[in-house]
């Protein structure tokens, strides 16, 4: 997350169910920005719920959110609300064309994907192929 530092972004961790969790403070959003690293949270704390989320992001606000083959309901309902469907728990992205013919098992699973596909901070932190499994 240095390279976040780097452009200038102030990063504030919390866990997903901190029971002080808010995206609103005195009808002011608190954050810019939300990176959502909890992809199997059944249950947000404080305050936030998918529905805050939601409201955060049509309030203007990003939110970039991981993915596993193992996620919570509350994941599921926020990309159901941004137009994403997730398939059934343990399932995985498969892509026959684009798959790393060294690491991947079999399955085509391990997929790469050029740094000109990627976002442009992705593709500014190592300027090679992202792998993705």
């Amino acid at each position: 997350f240095k390279i976040l530092q780097d452009e200038g972004f102030q990063l504030i961790y919390k866990v997903a169910d901190d029971p002080g969790l808010a995206l609103v403070k005195y009808g002011e959003q608190i954050y810019d920005n939300i990176v959502l690293f909890a992809p199997s949270v059944e249950e947000f704390g404080g305050n936030v719920n998918p529905q805050a989320i939601t409201d955060f992001i049509d309030s203007g606000g990003n939110v970039l959110v991981a993915a596993s083959t193992s996620l919570g309901d509350p994941i599921r309902e926020i990309g159901s609300d941004c137009g994403v469907e997730y398939d059934e728990e343990g399932t995985h992205v498969i892509d026959h064309h684009r798959y790393d013919l060294s690491l991947d098992d079999g399955y085509h699973t391990t997929i790469v994907v050029e740094p000109e596909q990627c976002a442009e901070l992705v593709s500014r932190c190592n300027n090679r192929p992202v792998l993705y499994n």
